[in-house]
């Protein structure tokens, strides 16, 4: 065994004692009473289980809504909604069919996300007065995807009983809820409502009336025929997609499910005004008036090979008939490549490109707007002649370089009736334009231009002022908090514009003296993390000098975020506020002032927790003296020398160098309180330290050269490993012969790669990992090169083929419905086998309903239940483990 070369502790400080009561029993306080836990018949239930009282409570407990992100368009209210943090068994087992991709609750005419949201109603809060008006929904249904109108008096949002959808409108004002339409929504694709400009109609897409049977395989629904694929010698390259359309009557039930009606419903008569014919409508939105709308519609032909969501579509701009008036933009169906990349990021525009692009209705007046590349027009000397300037005319010899004058990039309006004439340019600019905002009063347009950011008058565009690179715009998606939150950067100067959000779009917020404008950024401290918070900051700058005042500027011990302004003067704000020992809340700031006032009250859900030990420790690897860091948390009344059971959890990334593992650490956030989240299991990995377990949780990068790093991965695996459990054993945190080891997704894959390395484990838990290569031939994770280029490092990343090398004793689980690229459930049943043909100790627990991460109360409780049970046995050594193994 390597030893460790050289250790470093940087010790943090425990949380501030809460008013909480604890169920506790064990010597660290944090186990359950002997006989009030069975680990044994744990494991063995074949129904769902609990988990020690403890962690039922951290988990069951609701949260304190601290959030203040959706906010009316004059600034006054914010929106919550009100549920439950995680969902429940029987809406996500409510019947519904997966369709390349898209999961439809059949029976509702939904999306299977609008079926299982937990919503149950809204709270309209002024942070101001702390005036609260709740928004009551009917009894025994679900909300989602409330919007507020662009004129602040109503908010659109969707009722969901079990059986269907429907549009609804809430008066502000009142609360009074209206329902618009008799009609049930078509909420497979669009899930949303949009309102108009004018805040007069919302639009919304129906189920079509007479819209026939649900299609059948074929007479008497029984199958007609086999499945039929045919590569026609074409290479396709595609990750493992959990789900793909399987035969014609696939395709038959993805027209019938999202073939909607486009539809204009008037709030306040509810008369409705149906648009074109019913088609498989993608997405819709409405022009100011209605008298528009831009549709983008799925097209055929579908595909065997990829999801849904890379299926072809075409955007369209109709009329209120639904006549065709313009043919917006084409995307092809894509089978090429790695698969979908739908929604991922925005991609660098060619400077020859000149479509239209960022299409979007014009925020300020009618009309759509886009950005496109137009070339540029031909060089002109001026008069004299210019040597300088390209052209047949003016070259001075046959071998000097001619300027070559590259395309320019324009902001347009295109107004009704759409023609090709009715265009006219709001902006001229660089090749690389990326976006434009504009501000909440309309007289000041912001363009992104080649990497800094032009403020322009609208009225007068000749009159702008280069802003900067140093300042950006927010994405074209809404941020957390939806203030316009600046990314973090190590210059105190770069930050991103304060916007409001009005129906999905973002306005910069202009003071009232027409230059003043706000940003908000976070200065990291770089290599000095480990001891120095990231700091968030708010300034107020002049666009016509670019000066500046700073009016936020986080304390070193403490992180206030900046979330959102009341007022376009930035005058009021109000932002976050917590530490390492102080709970996150809400505050309401005024400018210019050191007072604030506290909105919120949060509870402390989980003090064995938020009072846990924590400790840093930078390892170094003996072979070629690299270092990275390893957190361990440790019970709150663990004492010097008491070697306890640990859990490594984790989770590998691939880094080219040490300096960019290194950098990688650059945000981390010392100042965050240690909360327990409210979802998610695997990210609740501190709930271990409340069994008197010791959490150690190790960066464990994985280093090479681009593109090949998974060839050092087993290697770099074990020696990281092997370093780490050599620095908690001889700091005097664990007990070297009691530990486990545990991970979720590609963290699962790495455990069980752990355990056929190293004989070190007496217990591992793998969850949703794909443990044998050969099975995603095309590619996973980081790795880009197929089976067949890299066929040893893809053979010598498969647990499977060590399986008979694994000592401890190992659980897995995996989610029925886990539609993660590459991390197919039959993983998880074939590695079971494998085990269980060995004769190694090992249990397998599938869950139904779920996807990559559980979602419902019942599984998260079942999944600890049964973690613990499992630590307990095999690590802890509370009782023998089964004599015969479990087939869940």
């Amino acid at each position: 065994m390597t030893r460790l070369s050289a250790l470093s502790l940087v010790l943090l400080p425990a949380a501030v004692v809460a008013n909480a009561v604890v169920a506790v029993a064990s010597p660290l306080a944090a186990q359950p009473a002997a006989n009030s836990w069975d680990p044994q018949q744990v494991l063995r239930t074949e129904k769902f289980v609990k988990p020690p009282q403890n962690i039922e409570r951290m988990i069951m407990t609701p949260r304190t809504d601290i959030s203040y992100a959706n906010q009316s368009p004059d600034g006054r209210w914010f929106l919550r909604t009100r549920g439950a943090d995680r969902g429940d068994i029987k809406a996500y087992g409510a019947p519904h069919i997966w369709l390349g991709g898209l999961q439809v609750d059949t029976r509702a005419n939904r999306a299977r996300s609008v079926t299982t949201s937990t919503r149950t109603g809204m709270m309209l809060v002024d942070p101001r007065t702390g005036t609260e008006r709740p928004i009551a929904i009917p009894t025994g249904t679900t909300m989602s995807a409330p919007v507020w109108s662009p004129v602040g008096t109503h908010v659109a949002f969707l009722v969901n009983s079990p059986a269907a959808s429907y549009a609804y409108v809430a008066d502000v004002a009142s609360g009074k809820i209206t329902r618009l339409s008799e009609r049930p929504l078509l909420a497979t694709m669009v899930t949303d409502l949009d309102f108009t400009a004018d805040g007069k109609h919302v639009v919304a897409v129906l189920v079509p009336q007479n819209r026939g049977p649900i299609p059948t395989h074929g007479e008497g629904d029984i199958e007609d025929g086999p499945q039929v694929r045919l590569t026609e010698s074409k290479a396709i390259p595609q990750p493992v997609h959990f789900s793909l359309l399987q035969d014609p009557h696939d395709k038959a039930l993805l027209r019938y499910h999202t073939t909607g009606q486009v539809a204009l419903i008037d709030i306040r008569t509810r008369a409705v005004k149906t648009v074109g014919a019913p088609t498989m409508v993608r997405t819709v939105d409405a022009s100011q008036d209605g008298s528009h709308v831009r549709v983008t519609r799925m097209t055929e032909p579908f595909s065997y090979l990829v999801p849904v969501a890379s299926f072809g579509s075409v955007q369209e701009l109709w009329d209120a008939t639904g006549k065709v008036v313009a043919t917006l933009s084409t995307q092809p169906l894509r089978e090429g490549g790695r698969g979908d990349d739908a929604g991922g990021p925005a991609r660098a525009v060619a400077s020859n490109d000149t479509s239209r692009r960022a299409m979007q209705w014009n925020p300020i007046g009618p009309g759509l707007l886009y950005l496109q590349n137009v070339p540029a027009p031909p060089a002109t000397p001026p008069a004299g002649g210019n040597r300088n300037e390209g052209g047949p005319n003016n070259r001075p010899t046959a071998n000097a370089p001619i300027q070559v004058r590259a395309p320019r990039g324009q902001v347009v309006v295109w107004k009704a009736p759409y023609g090709p004439n009715d265009t006219t340019v709001l902006y001229r600019g660089g090749p690389q334009l990326a976006n434009v905002t504009f501000s909440l009063d309309s007289s000041t347009m912001f363009v992104s231009d080649s990497g800094a950011v032009i403020a322009v008058r609208v009225k007068n565009p000749a009159e702008r002022w280069n802003l900067g690179r140093n300042v950006s715009l927010p994405a074209a998606q809404p941020l957390f908090g939806g203030g316009g939150l600046g990314r973090a950067n190590s210059d105190s100067t770069a930050g991103q514009l304060v916007t409001r959000r009005i129906a999905g779009t973002p306005y910069v917020l202009l003071g009232k003296d027409g230059k003043s404008v706000a940003l908000s950024g976070t200065r990291t401290p770089g290599a000095n993390w480990f001891k120095q918070a990231p700091r968030p900051w708010l300034d107020r700058m002049d666009i016509t000098s670019k000066a500046r005042t700073r009016l936020m500027d986080s304390p070193a011990d403490t992180y206030e975020e900046f979330v959102a302004a009341l007022d376009a003067d930035v005058s009021q704000y109000l932002v976050t506020r917590e530490s390492h020992t102080v709970l996150p809340d809400a505050w309401l700031r005024t400018a210019g002032s050191t007072e604030a006032k506290q909105l919120t009250k949060n509870v402390d859900v989980g003090p064995e927790v938020s009072q846990a030990l924590s400790k840093r420790i930078q390892v170094v690897r003996p072979r070629d003296g690299t270092k990275y860091w390893v957190d361990v948390t440790l019970p709150r009344d663990w004492k010097a020398g008491q070697r306890l059971p640990g859990i490594i959890w984790f989770y590998p990334r691939e880094y080219a160098t040490e300096s960019s593992y290194q950098e990688s650490r650059n945000g981390t956030n010392i100042n965050a309180y240690p909360t327990v989240p409210s979802a998610r299991p695997a990210s609740s990995m501190q709930l271990w330290v409340s069994q008197g377990y010791a959490l150690i949780q190790p960066d464990i990068p994985i280093y090479g050269d681009a593109g090949r790093m998974n060839d050092n991965y087993t290697r770099d695996l074990e020696e990281n490993l092997d370093a780490v459990l050599d620095a908690v054993v001889d700091s005097g945190f664990v007990d070297r012969d009691k530990m486990g080891i545990g991970g979720h997704s590609y963290g699962a894959f790495s455990t069980v790669n752990a355990m056929t390395l190293m004989p070190n484990f007496k217990a591992g838990i793998a969850g949703d990992g794909m443990y044998n290569r050969t099975l995603t031939p095309f590619g996973f994770q980081s790795e880009r090169r197929n089976f067949f280029q890299a066929r040893e490092t893809y053979l010598d990343m498969s647990p499977f083929l060590r399986a008979d090398k694994i000592a401890g004793a190992l659980l897995l689980y995996h989610a029925w419905e886990d539609q993660n690229q590459g991390t197919a459930p039959i993983s998880s049943t074939r590695m079971y086998a494998a085990l269980q043909g060995l004769g190694k100790n090992a249990a397998l627990y599938m869950y139904p309903y779920e996807d990559h991460s559980v979602s419902t109360y019942a599984s998260d409780l079942d999944l600890w239940a049964r973690w613990v049970a499992w630590m307990d046995v095999h690590v802890k050594g509370m009782g023998k483990a089964p004599a015969k193994a479990l087939v869940p």
